[in-house]
Protein backbone atom coordinates (compact mmCIF):
# COMPACT_ATOMS: atom_id res chain seq x y z
CA UNK A 1 0.00 0.00 0.00
CA UNK A 2 1.30 3.55 -1.09
CA UNK A 3 2.78 5.61 2.36
CA UNK A 4 -0.04 8.75 2.52
CA UNK A 5 1.33 11.72 0.74
CA UNK A 6 0.63 13.56 3.76
CA UNK A 7 0.46 11.74 7.16
CA UNK A 8 0.10 13.48 10.92
CA UNK A 9 0.53 11.26 13.82
CA UNK A 10 0.06 12.66 17.22
CA UNK A 11 -0.02 16.22 17.13
CA UNK A 12 -0.53 18.50 19.87
CA UNK A 13 -0.18 21.96 19.09
CA UNK A 14 -1.02 25.38 22.11
CA UNK A 15 -1.19 29.34 21.92
CA UNK A 16 -0.11 29.44 25.35
CA UNK A 17 -1.59 27.69 28.20
CA UNK A 18 -4.79 26.69 25.57
CA UNK A 19 -4.12 23.24 24.19
CA UNK A 20 -5.80 23.93 20.36
CA UNK A 21 -4.74 20.29 18.97
CA UNK A 22 -5.02 17.00 21.30
CA UNK A 23 -3.06 14.16 19.42
CA UNK A 24 -4.60 14.59 15.92
CA UNK A 25 -4.05 11.77 13.55
CA UNK A 26 -5.29 12.07 9.54
CA UNK A 27 -3.69 10.93 6.64
CA UNK A 28 -4.00 12.44 2.86
CA UNK A 29 -3.31 10.34 -0.07
CA UNK A 30 -1.77 12.01 -3.34
CA UNK A 31 -4.54 12.95 -5.42
CA UNK A 32 -7.35 12.96 -2.83
CA UNK A 33 -9.30 16.38 -1.73
CA UNK A 34 -10.34 15.61 2.08
CA UNK A 35 -12.52 17.78 4.02
CA UNK A 36 -12.24 18.96 8.01
CA UNK A 37 -15.10 19.97 9.34
CA UNK A 38 -16.50 21.39 12.53
CA UNK A 39 -17.87 23.93 14.75
CA UNK A 40 -15.57 27.02 15.38
CA UNK A 41 -12.80 26.75 17.64
CA UNK A 42 -12.52 23.41 17.34
CA UNK A 43 -9.36 23.71 15.68
CA UNK A 44 -9.12 23.05 12.14
CA UNK A 45 -7.58 26.92 11.23
CA UNK A 46 -4.65 25.88 14.31
CA UNK A 47 -3.96 22.22 12.37
CA UNK A 48 -3.77 23.72 8.81
CA UNK A 49 -1.25 26.41 10.53
CA UNK A 50 0.59 23.71 12.38
CA UNK A 51 1.12 21.56 9.26
CA UNK A 52 3.34 24.86 7.94
CA UNK A 53 5.19 25.19 10.95
CA UNK A 54 3.17 28.42 12.97
CA UNK A 55 2.61 27.59 15.38
CA UNK A 56 4.81 24.69 16.22
CA UNK A 57 4.09 21.11 17.03
CA UNK A 58 4.09 20.72 20.87
CA UNK A 59 4.17 16.91 20.44
CA UNK A 60 3.64 14.28 17.60
CA UNK A 61 5.00 14.30 13.36
CA UNK A 62 3.96 15.83 9.97
CA UNK A 63 5.56 13.45 7.55
CA UNK A 64 5.36 14.84 3.93
CA UNK A 65 5.96 12.63 1.35
CA UNK A 66 7.75 10.13 3.87
CA UNK A 67 9.71 13.14 5.43
CA UNK A 68 9.28 14.73 9.07
CA UNK A 69 8.67 17.95 8.48
CA UNK A 70 7.62 18.92 12.06
CA UNK A 71 10.19 21.56 13.07
CA UNK A 72 11.21 22.24 9.19
CA UNK A 73 11.08 26.68 9.02
CA UNK A 74 7.77 27.22 7.22
CA UNK A 75 9.84 28.98 4.22
CA UNK A 76 11.22 25.71 3.34
CA UNK A 77 7.75 23.98 3.52
CA UNK A 78 6.69 26.52 1.39
CA UNK A 79 9.57 25.16 -0.75
CA UNK A 80 8.43 21.30 -0.83
CA UNK A 81 5.47 22.79 -2.70
CA UNK A 82 2.87 22.76 0.18
CA UNK A 83 0.87 26.11 -0.61
CA UNK A 84 -2.04 27.95 1.92
CA UNK A 85 -4.89 30.01 1.12
CA UNK A 86 -5.80 31.20 4.52
CA UNK A 87 -8.30 31.99 6.15
CA UNK A 88 -9.24 35.27 5.61
CA UNK A 89 -7.62 35.60 2.07
CA UNK A 90 -4.78 37.54 3.33
CA UNK A 91 -4.38 39.03 0.06
CA UNK A 92 -1.42 41.97 -0.32
CA UNK A 93 -4.23 44.59 -0.68
CA UNK A 94 -1.74 47.15 -2.04
CA UNK A 95 -0.13 45.02 -4.43
CA UNK A 96 -1.58 44.86 -7.88
CA UNK A 97 -3.66 41.57 -8.69
CA UNK A 98 -0.28 40.84 -11.22
CA UNK A 99 2.28 41.32 -8.07
CA UNK A 100 -0.19 39.24 -5.58
CA UNK A 101 0.10 36.57 -8.29
CA UNK A 102 3.88 36.58 -8.86
CA UNK A 103 4.36 36.43 -4.73
CA UNK A 104 3.11 32.77 -5.01
CA UNK A 105 6.12 31.98 -7.79
CA UNK A 106 8.41 33.65 -5.50
CA UNK A 107 7.44 31.20 -3.18
CA UNK A 108 9.53 28.42 -4.34
CA UNK A 109 12.24 28.33 -7.57
CA UNK A 110 9.76 28.78 -10.37
CA UNK A 111 11.39 29.55 -14.00
CA UNK A 112 9.94 31.80 -16.10
CA UNK A 113 8.36 29.38 -18.31
CA UNK A 114 6.46 27.49 -14.62
CA UNK A 115 5.80 30.76 -14.23
CA UNK A 116 4.28 31.77 -17.40
CA UNK A 117 2.34 28.40 -17.56
CA UNK A 118 1.17 28.80 -13.89
CA UNK A 119 -0.69 32.07 -15.02
CA UNK A 120 -2.08 30.64 -18.15
CA UNK A 121 -3.48 27.99 -15.62
CA UNK A 122 -4.82 30.86 -13.05
CA UNK A 123 -6.51 32.37 -16.03
CA UNK A 124 -8.05 29.53 -17.10
CA UNK A 125 -9.65 28.80 -13.55
CA UNK A 126 -10.72 32.49 -13.06
CA UNK A 127 -10.51 34.88 -15.87
CA UNK A 128 -11.90 37.69 -13.80
CA UNK A 129 -8.49 37.69 -12.32
CA UNK A 130 -6.68 38.21 -16.07
CA UNK A 131 -9.20 40.85 -16.60
CA UNK A 132 -8.17 42.47 -13.19
CA UNK A 133 -4.05 42.35 -13.90
CA UNK A 134 -3.23 45.76 -13.08
CA UNK A 135 -5.74 46.30 -10.18
CA UNK A 136 -5.05 46.79 -6.73
CA UNK A 137 -6.13 43.54 -4.90
CA UNK A 138 -7.91 45.71 -1.49
CA UNK A 139 -9.84 47.33 -4.85
CA UNK A 140 -11.78 43.89 -5.76
CA UNK A 141 -14.58 41.72 -4.35
CA UNK A 142 -14.49 39.36 -1.56
CA UNK A 143 -15.04 36.61 -4.40
CA UNK A 144 -12.54 37.93 -6.69
CA UNK A 145 -10.11 37.88 -3.35
CA UNK A 146 -10.80 34.86 -2.98
CA UNK A 147 -9.91 33.65 -6.23
CA UNK A 148 -6.98 35.76 -6.01
CA UNK A 149 -5.55 33.99 -2.67
CA UNK A 150 -6.41 30.37 -4.20
CA UNK A 151 -4.21 31.58 -7.64
CA UNK A 152 -1.71 33.01 -5.53
CA UNK A 153 -1.46 29.06 -3.84
CA UNK A 154 -1.47 27.93 -7.47
CA UNK A 155 1.10 29.72 -8.79
CA UNK A 156 3.81 27.88 -6.53
CA UNK A 157 2.95 24.63 -8.55
CA UNK A 158 2.27 22.67 -4.84
CA UNK A 159 1.87 18.95 -5.12
CA UNK A 160 -0.44 20.11 -1.46
CA UNK A 161 -3.12 23.18 -1.30
CA UNK A 162 -4.47 23.86 2.26
CA UNK A 163 -7.50 25.65 1.61
CA UNK A 164 -8.82 27.37 5.02
CA UNK A 165 -12.37 28.34 4.45
CA UNK A 166 -12.95 29.35 1.17
CA UNK A 167 -16.36 29.84 0.86
CA UNK A 168 -16.30 32.18 4.19
CA UNK A 169 -18.27 35.48 3.32
CA UNK A 170 -19.34 34.43 -0.18
CA UNK A 171 -22.34 34.49 -2.22
CA UNK A 172 -23.39 31.22 -2.90
CA UNK A 173 -22.96 31.30 -6.94
CA UNK A 174 -19.73 32.48 -5.94
CA UNK A 175 -18.60 29.76 -3.50
CA UNK A 176 -19.92 27.34 -6.17
CA UNK A 177 -17.59 28.43 -8.60
CA UNK A 178 -14.67 28.04 -5.87
CA UNK A 179 -15.98 25.22 -5.24
CA UNK A 180 -16.11 24.37 -9.48
CA UNK A 181 -12.60 25.22 -9.71
CA UNK A 182 -10.97 23.26 -6.62
CA UNK A 183 -12.61 19.99 -8.20
CA UNK A 184 -11.59 20.95 -11.53
CA UNK A 185 -7.83 21.16 -10.23
CA UNK A 186 -7.90 18.09 -8.72
CA UNK A 187 -9.56 16.27 -11.60
CA UNK A 188 -7.31 17.31 -14.35
CA UNK A 189 -4.42 18.72 -12.73
CA UNK A 190 -4.21 15.05 -9.34
CA UNK A 191 -3.95 17.99 -6.91
CA UNK A 192 -4.10 16.76 -3.75
CA UNK A 193 -6.20 18.88 -1.49
CA UNK A 194 -6.89 19.60 2.63
CA UNK A 195 -9.80 21.74 2.54
CA UNK A 196 -11.20 23.15 6.01
CA UNK A 197 -15.12 24.19 5.71
CA UNK A 198 -17.69 25.59 7.33
CA UNK A 199 -20.39 24.70 4.91
CA UNK A 200 -20.57 20.92 5.78
CA UNK A 201 -22.49 20.00 2.87
CA UNK A 202 -20.21 21.69 -0.23
CA UNK A 203 -17.43 20.58 1.34
CA UNK A 204 -18.59 16.70 1.89
CA UNK A 205 -20.11 16.70 -1.61
CA UNK A 206 -16.69 17.95 -2.87
CA UNK A 207 -14.18 15.49 -1.00
CA UNK A 208 -13.29 12.22 -1.42
CA UNK A 209 -12.99 11.74 2.54
CA UNK A 210 -13.31 13.68 5.06
CA UNK A 211 -12.59 14.06 9.06
CA UNK A 212 -14.53 15.73 12.20
CA UNK A 213 -12.82 17.70 14.64
CA UNK A 214 -14.50 18.37 18.47
CA UNK A 215 -12.32 20.45 20.21
CA UNK A 216 -9.11 19.27 18.91
CA UNK A 217 -9.66 15.97 18.49
CA UNK A 218 -10.62 13.95 15.11
CA UNK A 219 -14.02 12.37 16.39
CA UNK A 220 -15.14 10.86 13.24
CA UNK A 221 -13.48 10.12 9.72
CA UNK A 222 -14.83 8.21 6.63
CA UNK A 223 -15.85 8.96 3.01
CA UNK A 224 -17.91 12.13 1.85
CA UNK A 225 -20.55 10.28 1.43
CA UNK A 226 -20.51 8.39 4.41
CA UNK A 227 -20.35 11.50 6.38
CA UNK A 228 -23.13 13.18 4.62
CA UNK A 229 -25.25 10.11 5.80
CA UNK A 230 -24.70 9.91 9.27
CA UNK A 231 -27.37 11.60 11.45
CA UNK A 232 -24.82 13.32 13.64
CA UNK A 233 -23.40 15.04 10.83
CA UNK A 234 -26.77 15.65 9.65
CA UNK A 235 -28.25 17.33 12.78
CA UNK A 236 -24.74 19.54 13.83
CA UNK A 237 -23.94 21.12 10.68
CA UNK A 238 -26.14 20.66 7.60
CA UNK A 239 -29.79 20.49 9.02
CA UNK A 240 -29.83 23.07 11.58
CA UNK A 241 -27.62 25.33 9.19
CA UNK A 242 -24.18 26.09 9.72
CA UNK A 243 -23.56 25.61 13.60
CA UNK A 244 -20.79 28.03 15.33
Amino acid sequence: MTAPLLAIRGLRAAYGKIEALKGVDLDINAGEIVALIGANGAGKSTLMMTIFGRPRARAGTILFDGRDITAVPTHEIARLRIAQSPEGRRIFPRMSVAENLQMGADATDTSEAEGATGLERVFALFPRLKERLAQRGGTLSGGEQQMLAIGRALMSRPRLLLLDEPSLGLAPLIARQIFEAIRTLNRQDGLTVLIVEQNANHALKLAHRGYVMVNGQITLKGTGAELLERPEIRAAYLEGGRRG
